[in-house]
């Protein structure tokens, strides 16, 4: 039998609050707990086997298909193509061709998986440090990409849940200092786009000056969408975003101006689209903003990746 990671998010119980994607928390916690101890905590050495097992076999084709990332060597910045890698080769793995602790690893996940016992992928902020991708298997932490912030680390992690330290982003502010800390960089309210405000509030610049919109996570859409775009407005409300950096977006956008002439819409200043990205998240709230959801995405990812061409030096 195959071992699934969960695509859609279990259904919760009455007294709880649904899931959003990728968020980590245990749903159904008492059971998940019991099936946890039932099948995996004492056979955790097989576990550990099994995940460096598959972290081995995907670490080649990963480090070929992208060997630098912002300028860090694999595996450093690179937690979530580890991760998704690492999910796809379990959903197909055969015992065959396994080591004896991997395969009886792999067997005990998926007699886990059979009784009931759930297995997702989860995002968040690990010990205000940085975001971290992880696996959470019942009430287990399961870190295939320990090593891509610091690659003295081992590669896989296993503990409880509960002493992982990984924690919901709770709203745009939350995820700024984690960036600001995380990428070595500034963040402001994204003023110049006032079309994608709504869904896209923060422009991060880092340390060396690479610059994107910010959060295109599913996590962090269905949490603003979820909240009636109150996350996105509260920040949009501080004061009119640097002038230099509202210049410059200009000036390195221009290129997409006619092929996103709606999200590229741009106000005569910084304080101009301000007022209009609040005028955007009072539309997205009521359900009649000009752009939904899904044109915004491919809007900020083709955004996202002219911004990447170019280096921003900030001037105050």
């Amino acid at each position: 039998m195959a071992v699934k990671v969960a695509q859609r998010h279990p259904v919760s119980g009455a007294a709880e609050p649904a899931l959003l994607p990728n968020e980590p928390r245990v749903l159904d916690a008492v059971r998940q707990q019991a099936l946890t101890e039932q099948h995996l905590l004492a056979f955790s050495g097989d576990l550990e086997a099994l995940f460096l097992t598959l972290r081995r076999r995907v670490d080649e084709p990963l480090r070929q298909a992208c060997p630098v990332k912002r300028g860090k060597a694999y595996p450093l910045g690179q937690c979530l193509e580890i991760s998704q890698a690492v999910i796809q080769h379990l959903a197909g793995l055969e015992p065959a061709g396994l080591a004896l602790e991997a395969r009886h690893g792999l067997r005990r996940l998926q007699a886990f998986h059979q009784a009931g016992g759930v297995l997702r992928q989860v995002w968040g902020d690990l010990r205000g440090d940085y975001f971290q991708n992880a696996l959470l298997a019942g009430t287990l932490y399961v870190d295939v990409a320990n090593d891509t912030v610091d690659r003295a680390k081992p590669s896989v992690e296993i503990l409880p849940f509960a002493e992982s330290g990984l924690q919901a982003i709770a709203d745009y502010r939350h995820f700024a200092r984690v960036a600001a800390g995380y990428w070595r960089g500034r963040t402001f309210a994204n003023h110049a786009l006032p079309a994608l405000a709504a869904y896209f509030p923060l422009l991060i610049v880092t340390e060396d000056g690479f610059l994107q919109c910010q959060s295109a996570c599913d996590y962090m859409l269905a949490l603003n969408a979820r909240a009636g775009f109150r996350p996105a407005e509260a920040v949009l409300r501080d004061a009119p975003m640097n002038a230099s950096l509202f210049s410059t977006l200009r000036r390195i956008l221009e290129p997409l101006a006619l092929a996103l002439a709606l999200a590229l819409a741009w106000p005569a200043d910084a304080e101009a689209g301000r007022q209009a990205a609040l005028l955007h998240c009072r539309r997205a709230r009521e359900g009649s903003a000009a752009m939904g959801r899904d044109a915004a995405v491919r809007a900020v990812l083709a955004v996202n990746r002219q911004l990447a061409r170019h280096r921003v030096v900030l001037r105050h």
